[in-house]
């Protein structure tokens, strides 16, 4: 699918080292939309996204803590000063860390959890907002489908950070509304990626697979294609929505 009006868009990609990020970064780019590409941790695989990037468009490379106001203010800066403005962002930085049940969970980890998820997806929107005012632009936040089931085991606390980036998406979408700034959010079900390697047994991605009404698992590029609908004129008159992307596991009424 070929989106004209996204072609020249800015458009800064969180957490875009590997996986869901690093397939709608590239997504964009193919577009020929001006990509930013952010990595945290993983400079190697921020430096492969952007090396895929520039195949086919703009592109540059940046650092952040997402969970750090300041370095999150520099992020937001530096992208828009690099480039020149923001028209959409993608806030798809955050992670489960690590299984911890809930009656066992520290407090450290539980502040983790919703740093990187949550408050790294406010961080950033904060700081785009002045800028995305501007550009009368939009963003798209990632969410879970263990927001709306509660995870599988000793994933609940991030389940719980996941629901509030859904309602959280609601809310920045009835603020911004008078700006003419769209917010939406995706909400992938089990995803083949480096994610679900670390955090899945093949046993449990092969169960779901066999259990998913189409039959497999979903990818990367699934998650992306929705993305890049929701950033388009296509998408022009959705705004605080959520978009399944779980190929009918969890269905909603």
């Amino acid at each position: 699918m070929i989106y004209e009006d996204l072609k020249g868009k800015h458009v800064l990609v969180t957490g875009s080292s590997s996986g869901i990020g690093a397939e709608t970064a590239i997504a964009f780019a193919r577009q020929g939309a001006i990509v930013g590409v952010h990595y945290f941790r993983t400079k190697d695989g921020g430096e492969k996204t952007l090396n895929e990037v520039i195949k086919y468009s703009q592109g540059r490379l940046f650092c952040a803590d997402m969970r750090d106001e300041k370095q999150v203010q520099k992020l937001i800066d530096d992208f828009v000063h690099s480039i020149g403005e923001i028209d959409i962002l993608v806030n798809n930085a955050g992670t489960l860390i690590e299984r911890q049940d809930i009656q066992n969970a520290t407090i450290s980890y539980f502040d983790d959890i919703f740093d990187t998820n949550v408050k790294s997806c406010w961080l950033a929107t904060r700081a785009a907002y002045p800028y995305l005012k501007k550009t009368k632009g939009c963003i798209v936040n990632v969410g879970s489908v263990a927001g709306h089931n509660g995870g599988a085991g000793g994933s609940g606390i991030y389940a719980s950070a996941k629901a509030a980036i859904h309602t959280l998406t609601i809310a920045m979408a009835r603020e911004f509304a008078p700006d003419r700034i769209r917010v939406n959010c995706v909400v992938p079900g089990l995803i083949e990626t480096r994610f679900h390697e670390r955090f899945s047994t093949p046993q449990r991605k092969a169960q779901l697979a066999q259990e998913n009404p189409r039959g497999r698992n979903g990818t990367a590029g699934d998650c992306a294609n929705a993305i890049l609908f929701l950033a388009s004129q296509a998408a022009d008159f959705i705004n605080g929505e959520y978009l399944a992307v779980n190929g009918g596991a969890y269905m909603r009424v």
